[in-house]
């Protein structure tokens, strides 16, 4: 009998042994130092320090317990282990002790918890609401009061197994963990000594960006952007300009707590910051304000929560939109997503830069785990589609969060738990592979230059896409603030154009306030809209590369001149200046059909000239009592009798379209002119310009 025990126990021993000697990662914390920055504090509720090779955590208080960890990148889907060295050293003797593991937040928690009067129990939080996997239970394998207590807890398969000094005393089925934080949970009036804590988990291959920079370093801002308060959020202007960010608890915020409030600052001439700024009402009140994303031309900004009709707050949730005016910020208003509910405290948004799309980071039915990444996609009413769960690509069963879509509507940035990462949240870069926005690439984790065992969230960029603003505690003022890190080119986004300029009535060459409009010049689809500033008259739009845009101002009573760009093989960011004029419809005025462009020495048009000359055909019936004349011009190579033909022809080319397109054939009249009016002369480029087709209204 003797010889059969003792092989069963030679057995068991090196089952248990192998189980785990295949755990390949293992983090000991010995507590001989605090590198790893454990909670040191002498407060009215709690005494803690590291000393001695101890971790000593006092519970001063006479009710509920308290709980002391550090953040651990596992991999739940596969085993797990993870073990403490435990002594209660002074207090009551009936209240419990041991190890929190799983957590998000105490609300979000498990607890293995043992008492020196020799009891234990298995117990958690499930959004604030206290549940029992095993109720209190007596156990002889615990140790009283000054003596050492080894609890471990090991996950093998769907199995959660929990020891007490190396004696299996319960077993559960395992469920999703909250989050990933692992150290100690101690009640109410008792002193705790932690000897060592250790997790064994097996590795998972951190999916890198490539060629990270190592001289790329994260570096604070400075005393301009941060204080001894929190700052979160932050996002920077698409021109790289202005930074918005959230600051909580400063005197000049609103509200009786002092909540977050919407700060931002400007870029001085030598590249500098200029100081912090509050905002002010009504983009300001009594709530929690964070700006969630600006747009090019900085004349609108989304923010997060609910506004009233004056201005105050209304709720957290949920997101608002104010432009610029004349006099200053409008009243935010609410922008409708359909069957919209999360079930999460928080909520983070991000829409593209043409708000077609919007992704949310929401808790729903459908969650994989406790928040996920949602896409939403913009009706023809105005309002967001009911949002859609981004899938498994990008979703896992912890928490993602803050996601930030880069300019080119491609590119998207967000923070996980879930992914293989270096202790916290850590922030992930993934491409869209179709227009479902459903499909993307596997994410990739920036790298330990911007991310680290710390909380490291929240990512804008501009679009140049050179640096990128983030949030983190490390080497912080106070609680969060805001850094800066140069991007290395494999997390930068795809490139962009930005197009700038004014907005000018061509007769009185006096800026306006006016909606811009951009589409895709050979689909005519529009791309999306934009609006200039209501008293200088600016703007500024982005353009992904890789297709032919046109752009224009719009307004009632007025005829654009539509400019185009080629951006098909554009491969690094640059800036483009080009006014944008608007003609008034009057008689006398002639305007450029400048997108209407023909094959050489032909009079077909090219297969972008449509979307222009549609737009001759709306105006025209728009206004019935219209009549134009049509110049035809040509370059000036070639024999003058031949140009003069073929500008002819072409003027009948766009008078037959704009007949077959239900105009009368009464209204238009036409003359070519050959290349007797040039607009430029010299190179191909400025040759084309006088490639062109002019209408003139001479009656209205």
């Amino acid at each position: 009998m003797t010889k059969k025990v003792s092989n069963l126990f030679i057995l068991l021993f090196f089952t248990y042994y192998f189980s785990f000697a295949q755990l390949e990662n293992q983090f000991t914390e010995d507590f001989n130092n605090n590198n790893r920055q454990w909670s040191v504090s002498d407060n009215k509720d709690i005494k803690t320090k590291v000393e001695n090779g101890f971790y000593v955590m006092q519970h001063k208080r006479k009710s509920l317990s308290y709980n002391f960890w550090r953040n651990f990148a596992i991999d739940a889907d596969n085993d797990f282990y993870v073990e403490a060295s435990l002594k209660q050293v002074a207090g009551i003797d009936n209240w419990g002790y041991g190890i929190v593991w799983g957590a998000a937040g105490w609300d979000n928690s498990y607890n293995f918890t043992i008492s020196s009067n020799g009891m234990f129990t298995v117990t958690g939080h499930d959004k604030e609401e206290y549940f029992e996997w095993q109720a209190w239970k007596e156990s002889k394998k615990i140790k009283p009061l000054g003596q050492i207590n080894i609890l471990a807890i090991k996950k093998t398969g769907d199995l959660l197994y929990f020891y007490i000094n190396n004696s299996l005393v319960y077993t559960h089925k395992f469920k999703r963990l909250y989050g990933n934080k692992i150290g100690f949970i101690v009640g109410r009036s008792m002193t705790v000594k932690a000897d060592f804590l250790k997790v064994k988990y097996q590795r998972v291959k951190i999916n890198l960006v490539k060629n990270i920079n190592p001289k790329y370093k994260k570096k604070n801002l400075g005393t301009k952007i941060n204080s001894k308060y929190s700052e979160i959020a932050p996002i920077i202007s698409p021109d790289g300009n202005t930074l918005y960010v959230g600051r909580q608890h400063d005197p000049q915020n609103y509200g009786e707590k002092k909540e977050y409030d919407i700060w931002y600052a400007t870029r001085n001439k030598d590249d500098s910051w200029g100081k912090m700024k509050h905002m002010g009402k009504p983009i300001n009140n009594a709530g929690d304000n964070l700006v969630i994303a600006v747009s090019p031309d900085g004349n609108t900004l989304w923010l997060e929560g609910l506004y009233s009709q004056n201005g105050g707050y209304v709720s957290d949730q949920g997101i608002s939109v104010s432009n610029r005016t004349a006099t200053g910020w409008s009243v935010p208003k609410k922008v409708v997503i359909e069957k919209f509910y999360n079930k999460n405290e928080y909520e983070s948004y991000c829409p593209t830069i043409d708000r077609k799309v919007l992704i949310m980071s929401l808790e729903r039915d459908d969650t994989y785990g406790q928040k996920d990444l949602y896409v939403s996609f913009r009706l023809p009413n105005g309002n967001y589609s009911q949002p859609f769960n981004m899938g498994t690509d990008i979703n896992t069963f912890f928490n993602e969060g803050t996601p930030f879509i880069a300019p080119d509507n491609k590119t998207l940035y967000f923070y996980s738990y879930g992914h293989p990462g270096y202790g916290s949240a850590d922030i992930f870069v993934t491409k869209r592979l179709d227009n479902s926005w459903r499909k993307w690439s596997k994410p990739k984790n920036l790298g330990p230059t911007i991310n680290s065992s710390d909380w490291d969230t929240y990512y804008s960029i501009a679009a140049k896409g050179d640096f990128a603003y983030l949030v983190s505690t490390k080497g912080s003022f106070g609680n969060e603030d805001v850094q800066e890190i140069k991007m290395s080119e494999d997390a930068r986004p795809d490139p962009v154009v930005l197009i700038y300029g004014r907005v000018y009535n061509k007769k009185t060459k006096k800026p306006i306030g006016v909606d811009i409009v951009y589409e895709n010049i050979k689909t005519g689809a529009k791309v999306g809209t934009a609006r200039s500033n209501p008293r200088t008259g600016t703007y500024k739009i982005i353009l992904p590369f890789g297709k032919e845009y046109g752009f224009r101002a719009e307004a009632n009573d007025y005829v654009a001149i539509n400019e185009q760009v080629d951006l098909r093989k554009i491969s690094k960011y640059k800036e483009l200046k080009q006014n944008l004029y608007l003609i008034p419809i009057e008689t006398g005025q002639v305007i450029n059909l400048q997108s209407v462009q023909f094959k050489r020495s032909k009079t077909e048009f090219t297969e972008t000239s449509y979307t222009e000359l549609n737009r001759l055909v709306k105006l025209m019936k728009k206004y019935p009592k219209m009549e134009i004349e049509l110049a035809g011009h040509t370059d000036s190579r070639g024999k003058p009798n031949l140009l003069m033909a073929l500008s002819q022809k072409r003027v009948a080319a766009v008078k037959n379209y704009l007949v077959k397109h239900g105009v009368s054939s009464r209204r238009i009249t036409g003359i070519g002119y050959g290349g007797t009016k040039p607009l430029a002369t010299g190179t191909d480029d400025q040759e084309i310009k006088n490639r062109r087709v002019e209408f003139k209204i001479v009656k209205i």
